[in-house]
């Protein structure tokens, strides 16, 4: 009698356990599945820092050939035009280039950070440096235009003063050669007075 209920019994149990297993298995499978693209999106994600350094060692027709094949997208398949975009603004941050434009290159940074796309972890502390620098130089060279423009006015500013001395000193000129030709006029009259005397 009490076999058939120990078989019963245990086999409710195992039945149990069974079902425990199928479904820790179905969570850890699922969890695996859910991680797997962030994993990848890590992985194909450009390492800003290091293209930076790259950048860095390329002359002027390298860098001209690289900013153009980011501005066509790259031809790459792993290339976004999230990561095109961002070594856009490397490109153009790229002080003494002939392609550095920090104006252009801010706009595309606030483009890429307002963008859907968010940028990869590992390169939010680097695009927040940049930021920082670009502002930096934006406002380094608003107070050197302003500077320019300043320096302009004054420069105009003297030229006039100094337009204004030399025709004042081209009247003193005139008025001293006008003098000088009275004086010998006056030399030649007092000479025929002294001739007839």
């Amino acid at each position: 009698m009490t076999p058939p209920y120990i078989f019963n019994n245990l086999l409710r149990k195992k039945t149990h356990i069974a079902k425990y297993v199928v479904i820790i298995i179905a969570v850890l499978l699922s969890g695996c599945q859910m991680t797997t693209p962030i994993e990848n999106s890590a992985q194909e994600s450009v390492n800003y820092g290091r293209y930076y350094v790259w950048l860095k060692t390329l002359d002027s027709q390298q860098l001209i050939a690289e900013e153009q094949l980011q501005s066509s997208g790259g031809t790459d398949n792993s290339g976004t035009l999230r990561d095109s975009q961002g070594k856009l603004i490397l490109i153009y941050s790229l002080p003494n280039s002939r392609l550095h434009q920090p104006y252009k290159a801010k706009r595309l940074l606030n483009d890429l950070l307002l963008s859907e796309q968010a940028v990869a972890e590992d390169n939010i502390g680097f695009t927040n440096l940049l930021r920082d620098q670009l502002n930096s130089q934006l406002n380094l060279l608003q107070k050197h235009e302003k500077l320019k423009n300043t320096l302009t006015d004054s420069n105009d500013h003297y030229n006039e003063v100094i337009n204004k001395l030399k025709r004042q000193l081209n009247q003193t000129d005139t008025d001293l050669n006008r003098v000088n030709k009275q004086l010998n006029l006056l030399k030649k009259i007092d000479q025929r007075i002294d001739q007839q005397g």
